[in-house]
Formats: C-alpha cells, sequence, structure tokens
C-alpha cells in the first residue's frame, strides 16, 4: 500500500511540475513542424528574431496525456577570428 501511495504522490508531484512549467515566449501562433498521435507525438518551432540575432526554440512533447514544453534562447554562432 505504500508503494501505491508513493507512485501517485509522484504522479501528482510531476504533473504539478509540468503545468507550471510555462513557455518562455516563443509564440509560433498554432504553427511549427512535427505530429500528433492518441498515443503521443511533438513539435517545435521557432519564435520571431531579436535584434541581436537571437531567437526561441520551443519544443514540445506529449506521451498519453503527459508531456510538457521546453524553450530556449538560440544565439548566432559567433563571427570568425
Amino acid at each position: 500500500m505504500k508503494k501505491i501511495v508513493i507512485a501517485v504522490v509522484a504522479a501528482v508531484l510531476s504533473a504539478a511540475g509540468i503545468a507550471l512549467a510555462a513557455p518562455s515566449g516563443a509564440d509560433c501562433g498554432g504553427g511549427g513542424n512535427g505530429g500528433w498521435t492518441p498515443w503521443g507525438g511533438g513539435s517545435y518551432c521557432d519564435g520571431d528574431p531579436y535584434p541581436d540575432g537571437s531567437y526561441d526554440h520551443c519544443v514540445s512533447v506529449t506521451v498519453l496525456g503527459f508531456g510538457g514544453t521546453n524553450c530556449q534562447r538560440i544565439y548566432p554562432p559567433a563571427p570568425p577570428p
């Protein structure tokens, strides 16, 4: 019984962490690339470029209704010396 309670608590905490993790700012307007099935899927998108040439790259993954989104700011490579 203890193992079941621990598993349920872990699942709830994990789902709460996913729900609280909001995307950082890339607005793809419903666009992006990827595919979805009833069992899961994923997509990615790139936000509009900032003045310095960087942009937000977001990846979303869902498996059996659970998942999340991770966004990172991508910077252009440094110019050659």
